[in-house]
């Protein structure tokens, strides 16, 4: 690994960490984690989904998804279907409920980021999301 690569990967380790402490600031009124966040997420840009699909795509095991589900279910965000494709596997859904939530979270998350970027504009914000997509797109074909 280059010397600047891993520069590269401390910076976004520090970067996620802050982020992860804002996100639990700005969400200390939900009980959604971050893994559940990422699997209503899921939910929100893909629509239903079964349990092995959605691990697949946050990259966690199936075992991992199972519990995030059982807890969003709870909760009653989402909720469960039969699924045409495949009889024992069923299918993962938002209610109305785990939308709104959701999406009351991505407001309180763009309102943050506008804070942000006030003095963040430019290119180097485009060259830098550019170079993690490529650091991103590279780990996945390695994998």
């Amino acid at each position: 690994m280059t010397h600047s690569l891993e520069d590269l990967f401390d910076e976004v380790r520090l970067l996620g960490a802050l982020l992860d402490l804002e996100r639990e600031r700005l969400h200390a009124d939900q009980p959604v984690t971050r893994g559940m966040r990422g699997v209503l997420e899921v939910l929100r840009l893909e629509g239903p989904r079964p349990v092995p699909a959605i691990a697949r795509q946050r990259h966690v095991s199936r075992q991992h998804a199972q519990a995030l589900v059982n807890r969003l279910k709870q909760l009653r965000l989402v909720a469960l279907s039969p699924n045409p494709e495949h009889r024992r596997s069923v299918l993962v859904r938002l209610t109305p409920v785990g939308r709104r939530t959701f999406e009351r979270m991505r407001v309180k998350e763009r309102r943050g980021v506008a804070r942000l970027e006030r003095g963040l504009r430019g290119a180097g914000l485009v060259a830098a999301a550019q170079t993690l997509r490529r650091v991103r797109e590279a780990l996945l074909s390695e994998g």
